[in-house]
C-alpha cells in the first residue's frame, strides 16, 4: 500500500486549495510506487501540478477533483488522458504540454469553461472539435503532428479567442472559415508546409502578431516580407494581394490589370526598402544578465528591461503601479506559479545581474520592508510562522499576501535569487525583492 504522502495530508489537514508535485524527488516517488491516491480525495482544490517527472498514467480518480480550476500535468510520459478528465466542469486552464499524447478523449468538448488550452510537444494529429469551447481564449498546439488546424477551431461561436499558437507541425492550408476569428490576436504558423495564404486571413482585423516563417510560400514577395516585416505590413499584402476563395473571377482579372497600372502601394515600397539593412551596436556598457546552469531546472527564464522617465515618488502612482503588478501576478503571471515581477531601482545595482540557484542557507538578503539581513532559509521560516499566526489569529484557512506563495519553495533544495556584480541579492523569486534596490 501506497504511503500518503506529507504534502497531500497537509493540503487536507490545512484545507490548502493548490497542490504542486514538480521535479526529481517526486518524480522518484511516482516510478517506486505511483501517485498517492490521496490526492484525489483533497476534493476542495482547485490547482494541481504535477511536472518534470515520469508520471506515465493520469488515474482515472482525477475526475473526483470537481473544484479544480487549473491543471497543469505537463514535462511528463502521458500517453493519453483518462475520459474522466470531462468531470472536471469547472476547469479553465489545462496544461498537457510535453508529453507523449497521442490523442485527447472525446469528453474534452465538454469542458466549456476551458479558457486556455495547452497541448504543446506531444505527438498529436487532431483533437475532438473545439467549437463548444465557447470561453475559449488561446490555444498552444506547436510542435505536434497537425496537418490541419483542429475542428471547429474557426468557428464564429469563439467570441473570445485571440490566441492561436500552432508553429512546427505540418499544417498545410489555412481554411477560409479563419474569416470568422474577429477576436483573433495571435495568430503562429510559423515551421509548417503552408504554400498559400488566403485573403480571408485579411479579414481579422485585430491580428497584431502573425507568424509565418518557415514555410514554403508561392508568393515570393508574400515569402520576403514574412521573413523581414511586421505583421501590419504582411497583413496589408495580403488584403491586397491573396485572393479570397469566394471572389469573383472576373474581378480578379480586372483588379490585375489595375494593379499593374496604379501607383505603388505602401507594402510594395516596403518591399524596396527591404534590400537596405541598418545595423544598431549595443553599447558595451549596456547591463548584462549572466544566468547560471543550476537555475535551469529550477526556474528557469528571466527576462529584464530597462524602463526610463518613471516617477514612483507620487503615492497614487505607485499605488495604481503595484495594482496594475498585482493583477498581472494573479493573471498572466498565473499566481506567480510561472512569472514572478520584480522592479528595482537600476541606480542602486551594481554592475552586470547574476541569475542563480544556491542552497537556502546560501541565499543572504535584505527583504522588502525589513531591518535585517536573512538567509533564504531563515526567511522561509519566519514567513511560515508569520503564516500559521496570522491563519490562527484569523480562524482561516487559506493564506495571504506573499505567504501564498510558500508552498512554491517547499522541501526545494536550490532557491533562485537574482544578484549584481557585488554578490548582493537583489531578489528572492517568488517570494521577494531586496529592501536595497527599492
Amino acid at each position: 500500500m501506497t504511503a500518503t504522502w506529507k504534502e497531500v495530508e497537509q493540503a487536507q489537514d490545512e484545507k490548502r486549495c493548490e497542490l504542486v508535485f514538480s521535479g526529481p524527488s517526486f518524480s522518484e516517488r511516482i516510478e517506486k510506487n505511483g501517485l498517492d491516491p490521496g490526492i484525489f480525495k483533497v476534493t476542495h482544490l482547485n490547482f494541481l501540478e504535477i511536472s518534470k517527472t515520469r508520471l506515465k498514467e493520469l488515474p482515472p480518480d482525477i475526475g473526483l477533483l470537481t473544484n479544480l480550476t487549473r491543471v497543469v500535468i505537463s514535462y511528463n510520459d502521458l500517453n493519453t488522458l483518462p475520459s474522466e478528465i470531462s468531470s472536471l466542469k469547472k476547469l479553465r486552464f489545462l496544461d498537457v504540454s510535453h508529453n507523449a499524447l497521442s490523442e485527447l478523449p472525446a469528453g474534452l468538448s465538454d469542458l466549456i469553461e476551458l479558457q486556455s488550452l495547452n497541448l504543446s510537444s506531444n505527438n498529436l494529429s487532431a483533437i475532438p472539435p473545439l467549437n463548444d469551447l465557447l470561453r475559449l481564449v488561446t490555444l498552444n498546439i506547436c510542435h505536434n503532428k497537425f496537418s490541419a488546424l483542429p475542428v471547429g477551431v474557426c468557428d464564429s461561436k469563439l467570441i473570445h479567442f485571440t490566441d492561436l499558437i500552432a508553429n512546427n507541425n505540418s499544417i498545410s492550408e489555412i481554411p477560409i472559415e479563419v474569416e470568422h476569428l474577429g477576436t483573433l490576436k495571435v495568430l503562429d504558423l510559423s515551421d509548417n508546409e503552408l504554400i498559400d495564404i488566403p485573403g480571408e486571413l485579411g479579414c481579422c482585423s485585430k491580428l497584431k502578431e502573425l507568424n509565418l516563417k518557415g514555410n514554403k510560400l508561392k508568393d515570393k514577395r508574400l515569402l520576403k516580407l514574412v521573413d523581414q516585416c511586421r505583421a501590419k505590413q504582411v497583413m496589408d499584402y495580403i488584403r491586397s494581394h491573396c485572393p479570397k476563395a469566394n471572389a469573383d473571377n472576373n474581378k480578379q482579372g480586372k483588379s490585375k490589370k489595375k494593379t499593374k497600372q496604379a501607383k505603388k502601394t505602401d507594402v510594395e515600397e516596403v518591399i524596396e526598402l527591404l534590400d537596405e539593412l541598418t545595423i544598431l551596436h549595443v553599447n558595451d556598457e549596456i547591463l548584462h544578465v549572466v544566468i547560471t546552469p543550476k537555475v535551469v531546472d529550477i526556474r528557469p527564464y528571466i527576462v529584464c528591461c530597462k524602463v526610463s522617465n518613471v516617477n514612483l515618488s507620487d503615492a497614487n502612482t505607485l499605488k495604481k503601479f503595484i495594482t496594475a503588478q498585482t493583477k498581472l501576478h494573479d493573471s498572466v503571471c498565473e499566481k506567480r506559479t510561472v512569472a514572478t515581477i520584480a522592479t528595482h531601482d537600476l541606480s542602486k545595482i551594481q554592475g552586470n545581474l547574476i541569475y542563480d540557484a544556491r542552497p537556502p542557507k546560501d541565499i543572504l538578503i535584505l527583504p522588502l520592508n525589513r531591518k535585517k539581513d536573512f538567509t533564504a532559509a531563515e526567511l522561509y521560516t519566519q514567513l511560515n510562522e508569520e503564516a500559521e499566526a496570522i491563519r490562527k489569529e484569523k480562524k482561516k484557512n487559506t493564506y495571504s499576501g506573499i505567504h501564498r506563495y510558500l508552498y512554491l519553495l517547499k522541501d526545494k533544495p536550490l532557491y533562485p535569487c537574482l544578484m549584481d556584480s557585488s554578490n548582493t541579492v537583489i531578489s528572492f523569486p517568488p517570494i521577494t525583492n531586496s529592501e536595497k534596490t527599492k
